[in-house]
């Protein structure tokens, strides 16, 4: 707090966010007294971490304790949009046993999924494999001094034996899959586990394969293979670790060389990078009839007009966006009864003359059948209740696409990024999903056992 009053001192016009009359003002609180806030931004700084003497102890307070992994929970979820997570350590250095506190366990699949986007399963690793041939494996990894974790992971992404990277106990170094007779003579299982293989190595898992057969017909070339493969590993993943330490180094000097220049505001929300161009949203910017006196005792055939004018431009458009385009082109700041209820009229007959059409609340050009992806930036400003559901259908399709196929939240935040969105906030999320829905149910699109979505 000292360091925060100094920096008020020298920016005083910063005060007024601090100020406790402010709805949702600054502050600064410990795990014990966050609970009931919600900031859209939370940084979070955790006190624990390495000392003079690079230790890192396992003691984290409150999270060892029973509960810790509750008190967690609540500390992370207080941020809407953004958690921004300061720690002296990574996620690998805090080598934990299978037995540590919940608490304990959750801190680092936090801190992972913070630094790498890795979201990890907390059930523990099993003690049993599911073959002979997986102990016959895992015993000859033992045996040339490899920490083996077995059946790590859940569901269909469990992996028979995970072998810890002995450089960083907090990292696993490689995934080891054993196939029996069954699984390589099975066509459904390879192709299924060919796209289980793509999601692992997506989250930077290396990944082997032993078959059943080669290892007891040419178990010397089985395991000289294997050991090929972690040495390759351990070597890539020390070239890696590396080029991050120099990476940081000359970060840090940068830093050190330019710390008296100005800072520039860099905060956003971090954009989806998914290779899609989308034109922006353009905004109808004049009208055929304006300037006429009050715009509620005009002519509705006069009005519809404009009414047009505006639907050709941006459509299909919301009736409440179209008000709002009129009645700040017209110059009026407000919006009242009369002015909607006129515009309302004025509707009526640009849809009588043929040349609009409606659908729900959204009006659209004669002649348009599939509307294009607009990206809305700072005007028209993203407002899901106001795009079309066609419209969020084209941004789906555009998305799938480029991916071929994904998990539904991921598709909606690279479908709401299209649109314009920052932030993918729950109302966001959830009109996105049902429209999502509604393309499974009619066919277009499929939701696999595993969860990714693609067209049918």
């Amino acid at each position: 707090m000292e360091e925060v009053e100094l920096q008020l001192r020298l920016n005083p016009e910063m005060e007024e966010f601090f100020s406790s009359s402010r709805n949702e003002h600054f502050f600064v609180k410990n795990l014990e007294t966050i609970q009931g806030d919600e900031r859209d931004v939370i940084f979070l700084s955790v006190g624990f971490g390495f000392d003079e003497a690079k230790r890192l102890s396992k003691n984290f307070g409150p999270l060892n304790q029973e509960g810790g992994e509750r008190r967690l929970n609540v500390l992370i979820s207080r941020a809407r949009e953004r958690c921004v997570v300061f720690v002296n350590f990574r996620a690998s250095d805090l080598d934990i046993e299978p037995n540590a506190p919940f608490g304990l366990r959750a801190l680092k699949t936090f801190l992972d999924y913070a630094e790498n986007r890795n979201l990890q399963s907390l059930v523990q690793s099993s003690e049993d494999t599911d073959s002979p041939f997986e102990d016959s494996v895992y015993s000859f990894l033992r045996s040339n001094g490899y920490e083996v974790r077995k059946q790590v992971g859940c569901a269909q992404f469990r992996i028979d034996l995970a072998v810890v990277d002995p450089n960083s106990p907090g990292k696993y170094l490689m995934a080891i899959e054993c196939d029996g007779a069954k699984y390589h003579s099975s066509p459904v299982a390879r192709d299924r586990d060919r796209l289980r293989d793509q999601i692992l190595r997506g989250l930077d898992w290396k990944i082997h394969r032993i078959w059943s057969t080669d290892w007891y017909r040419s178990r010397r070339d089985s395991e000289a293979k294997l050991l090929t493969a972690l040495k390759s590993a351990r070597e890539s993943n020390a070239q890696n670790a590396s080029g991050t330490m120099e990476a940081e180094k000359n970060e840090h000097e940068s830093h050190m060389l330019d710390q008296d220049a100005p800072v520039a505001d860099s905060y956003q929300q971090a954009p989806v990078d998914n290779g899609i161009s989308v034109d922006d949203y353009k905004t109808c910017t004049d009208l055929p009839f304006t300037n006429h006196g009050d715009l509620h005792v005009q002519n509705p055939k006069k009005l519809a007009l404009n009414v047009i004018r505006v639907v050709e431009a941006e459509g299909p458009i919301h009736f409440d966006e179209m008000v709002k385009r009129i009645r700040s082109l017209w110059g009026l700041r407000r919006t009242g009864d009369r002015i909607i209820n006129a515009l309302r009229k004025s509707v009526d007959v640009a849809k009588t003359q043929g040349e609009i059409k409606a659908r729900g609340a959204f009006l659209w050009p004669r002649d348009l059948k599939t509307p294009k992806v607009r990206k809305r930036n700072e005007e028209p400003r993203p407002d899901i209740e106001l795009i079309c559901p066609e419209e969020i259908k084209e941004a789906v399709r555009l998305v799938l696409k480029s991916q071929f196929s994904t998990v539904p939240d991921e598709l909606s935040v690279a479908t709401s990024r299209l649109l314009g969105f920052q932030a993918t906030r729950d109302d966001t999320n959830r009109k996105i999903q049902e429209v999502i829905s509604e393309m499974i149910q009619s066919g277009e699109l499929e939701e696999m056992p595993n969860g990714l979505i693609h067209f049918k």
